[in-house]
């Protein structure tokens, strides 16, 4: 598995939380050493929780990220070189750092209003636009990540992308609608 990204919603207020104090950004962040005792001991209760915690509601993965990225904004490079214009770059790559460090650089985070911006772009793009704007000899002359071999992108392996978008923007939209900041990392 390679790298993915990961989006999770949270109230300004515990955003704050976590911020300015420690350990409430670690329980946030991981579990606690009490919580292993407990959910090693009772793994039904593990799973509840972790299935809570990685709910299509508050949280969300995306391992074709460049991908989306590339097709949201027709931009490859994520060096950083260019940057396509918001809101549509905050999908992937946007958000402002924070202190707390991820799998692949730092956590960042979107606005209230960068939030709803993304939402309001993201549901004027269908599925159907997306897959309009796929053309496979471009995707893997741009080398995107991950560039699945042999033969690299096609039709086949950018379905999933196109099955999992509705609820990216469903995730977006309800954060929008519940005034949540989105917190995005690359892990």
């Amino acid at each position: 598995m390679g790298i993915t990204a990961s989006y999770k919603r949270i109230t300004p207020q515990k955003f704050v939380e976590i911020q300015n104090d420690t350990e409430a950004a670690a329980s946030f962040f991981e579990l606690d050493s009490d919580d292993l005792v407990f959910y090693f001991s009772n793994p039904q209760a593990m799973i509840v929780q972790l299935q809570k915690r990685r709910s299509n509601e508050h949280y969300f993965r995306l391992e074709d990220w460049h991908a989306l990225h590339f097709l949201l904004t027709g931009e490859s490079s994520l060096e950083g070189d260019t940057q396509p214009l918001p809101p549509l770059c905050n999908v992937v790559m946007g958000g402002t750092q924070t202190q707390f460090e991820a799998t692949y650089g730092f956590v960042r985070y979107l606005t209230l209003q960068e939030v709803q911006d993304v939402a309001d772009a993201l549901s004027q793009i269908s599925v159907e636009e997306l897959k309009r704007r796929f053309n496979s000899t471009v995707f893997n002359a741009a080398e995107i990540y991950p560039n699945p071999s042999p033969g690299g992108w096609d039709e086949e392996e950018i379905e999933p992308l196109f099955e999992l978008y509705p609820q990216l923007v469903e995730f977006f939209q309800n954060a929008a609608k519940e005034g949540d900041i989105v917190l995005l990392s690359s892990d």
